[in-house]
């Protein structure tokens, strides 16, 4: 059952978005307004002075800061859209406010703003997660691969979201297990689970699932030492020999020193 803070979080994120598009104010801090600083942001070289003041001028700023990035965020300019995703990545979870606005975003039916909204949704980290686990449950197959794109973001935060995807591994449709073992790969996470979940998928029968199988491996480094043997027999495959390689180059290098080069 909806509760009545959920109804009217909702409505006041409405209401302030509907607000920000008819013309409301930008926010300023320092005498520059927030889009100013967004594109400082994007600018500056990393972990440069510049970049640190306009972090700090974004985080000033707050909540007053939804509004115009939810505007941003919505616009027909990639430019703008990339501003917007960094402001919601330097507010975190002080943006939660703007999640039921996000979340309605990415089960809609703009493909440009979904994706948007499910990166919104990763920069502002723990808060987002059940929109994205819902999200990823949608009977809609964009929209769930957007959401694991964004859970995928999460780190540890995303650990709730493993069973969901260990099922999809199981899944009759190759594309649901692809989007399962790119996540499980990016996340790195459970190894004791989800490592021996990757090693079975070894033997699909689809070529697109074994490779994404064998590149997440690989992302789980030495924690993924129980696979190398399933992995050997790809060293002498044309289709795999190049992303087997790389994989057992982060698990266990020393295997690799008695494999003729291609």
């Amino acid at each position: 059952m909806i509760s009545s803070w959920q109804i009217f979080t909702v409505l006041a994120c409405w209401l302030a978005f509907v607000s920000c598009s008819a013309g409301g104010s930008e926010p300023s801090y320092k005498s520059r307004k927030l889009s100013k600083w967004l594109e400082l942001y994007q600018k500056a070289d990393p972990n440069s002075p510049e970049e640190a003041r306009a972090r700090n001028a974004v985080q000033a700023i707050g909540t007053n800061a939804i509004p115009t990035l939810m505007r941003m965020l919505t616009s027909e300019d990639l430019e703008t859209q990339e501003a917007a995703k960094h402001g919601f990545e330097i507010l975190g979870s002080a943006a939660a406010p703007a999640v039921p606005a996000l979340a309605s975003l990415l089960t809609g039916t703009n493909k440009v703003a979904r994706y948007c909204a499910a990166e919104a949704l990763a920069g502002i980290g723990a808060p987002a997660l059940p929109a994205l686990m819902a999200g990823l449950t949608n009977r809609s197959f964009a929209i769930g691969t957007d959401s694991a794109l964004g859970i995928a973001q999460l780190g540890t935060v995303a650990e709730p979201a493993i069973p969901i995807f260990l099922s999809d591994l199981q899944n009759p449709n190759h594309f649901y297990r692809e989007r399962a073992a790119d996540a499980l790969g990016k996340l790195h996470l459970q190894p004791d689970i989800v490592v021996p979940a990757l090693t079975n998928l070894l033997n699909d029968p689809t070529n697109a699932v074994r490779w994404i199988a064998i590149n997440s491996l690989g992302q789980f480094g030495p924690a993924a030492r129980s696979a190398v043997p399933a992995l050997m027999p790809y060293l002498t495959n044309s289709d795999f020999d190049v992303a087997a390689k790389n994989a057992l180059r982060k698990i266990a290098p020393e295997v690799l020193t008695n494999v003729p080069s291609r």
